[in-house]
């Protein structure tokens, strides 16, 4: 992590699980992320999947990880970094899609995020940080995708599930 902060990177694909929960070092490297503008993509639902798995799940990332993962990014939340929901496409994390629905629902309940914060996370924080100026709001003449569902996400993610209808580029997709 330290490494490639001092490579000048924009953003950071995990949050780290290698410092203890309440590790004042894990606060000392969240405050140096947020004043190098850096982002970081959260990864909660990867981390536990990786802990679901046991021993031998992921080379990289022993087991038991998943707390020291949500302290930090409690730590980079408190430091005031951007957030972008995320996870990984490995064997162990959840599908494409599911997987991000249980991040959404990881950053609520074990991160802090308000839901509306975490929807954030994966709709309207990481077009700026990608370069996609045409999405990430509702607005004319940008790119309306957009994702209907039954209730309100923003009260509760786990409502993102019931989805009514699906928006690509402005025309409804079958379902």
């Amino acid at each position: 992590m330290v490494t490639a902060l001092y490579a000048g990177v924009d953003g950071l694909a995990h949050v780290w699980a290698d410092l203890a929960p309440q590790d004042p070092a894990s606060v000392r490297l969240a405050r140096r992320v947020r004043d190098q503008g850096v982002f970081v993509v959260s990864t909660l639902a990867y981390f536990e999947a990786v802990d679901a798995q046991g021993s031998g799940a992921a080379a990289c990332v022993p087991p038991g990880r998943y707390p020291a993962a949500v302290g930090a990014l409690r730590a980079l939340r408190g430091a005031g970094v951007p957030l972008l929901a995320g996870t990984d496409a490995t064997p162990f994390a959840p599908a494409h899609g599911s997987g991000l629905h249980r991040e959404l629902a990881l950053l609520t309940r074990h991160g802090g995020l308000r839901p509306e914060e975490a929807l954030a996370t994966a709709t309207a924080l990481p077009a700026p940080h990608f370069g996609l100026a045409d999405r990430g709001r509702i607005a004319p003449g940008l790119r309306a995708d957009l994702l209907l569902v039954e209730g309100d996400p923003t009260q509760e993610v786990s409502a993102l599930g019931a989805i009514v209808d699906v928006w690509r580029r402005g025309r409804r997709q079958a379902r």
